[in-house]
């Protein structure tokens, strides 16, 4: 159970070096946002991408929102229905980033400008062990997913592998950056895109990441030329 209080209010840390400013510049929409991501997750929130402006078929402003912003649905519920607990987090934040896309003068003709910018949340923000544990912040990487792959074809557990993984980069109990579910959601993503044959679909698997990312290495034995 996550140990702070609901009640007390939000205090910033005093290191702003990452802070985005009215004036900042980005090359693309994808920096932007990336930029802002990395600066809500020290700061206790997530980004989500909100309106955009396009003209000509062009878009020429983003808003990026904390995932606290606007107002909480009106929910219908239907008693012949299992009912779901699950709260809305939506508590009409202000907090957010605008960007719009300016001409310039230099290398780069367009360039992506921070036009309007506000930290003032109306919530309790995350603490760190939190916000590992949301989705957006959870991620399998590439070499990961190998060993992961070859894990499950040695026969092990879900269970089984976090652990193992676990003592092979050294670090404690729960401090992967990804849970059990991710690597069922793996298991499951490989078995869609490449059939019900395990064997086969984590080989195939293996042969495309490889094409994707050459640094993605396997190998494999076939048991039938063994015997």
């Amino acid at each position: 159970m996550l140990d702070f209080d609901l009640n007390e209010p939000f205090i910033e840390e005093e290191n702003n070096d990452d802070e985005p400013f009215i004036g900042q510049t980005f090359e693309t929409q994808e920096e932007a946002f990336v930029f802002y991501n990395k600066y809500a997750k020290h700061h206790g929130f997530v980004v989500r991408k909100d309106r955009s402006d396009t003209r000509h078929g062009k878009t020429i402003r983003r808003d990026f929102y904390c995932h606290c912003g606007g107002k909480k649905p009106l929910k219908v519920v239907d008693f012949s229905k299992p009912q779901r607990n699950k709260e809305s987090s939506k508590c009409d934040c202000k907090a957010h980033m605008r960007i719009t896309l300016k001409k310039c003068f230099g290398i780069f003709p367009e360039e992506w400008h921070v036009t309007k910018y506000s930290k003032q949340h109306n919530h309790v923000m995350l603490p760190p062990e939190a916000m590992r544990f949301l989705p957006s912040n959870r991620n399998i990487n590439l070499e990961d997913e190998k060993k992961i792959l070859l894990f499950k074809e040695a026969g092990l557990s879900v269970r089984q592998i976090i652990r193992v993984l676990e003592l092979e980069k050294n670090v404690g109990h729960s401090e992967l950056p990804f849970i059990q579910k991710d690597v069922r959601n793996l298991f499951g993503r490989v078995k869609r895109l490449l059939g019900a044959n395990d064997s086969k679909s984590l080989l195939e698997y293996m042969k495309f990441a490889n094409e994707e990312n050459n640094k993605f290495q396997y190998a494999y034995t076939d048991d039938e030329k063994r015997r």
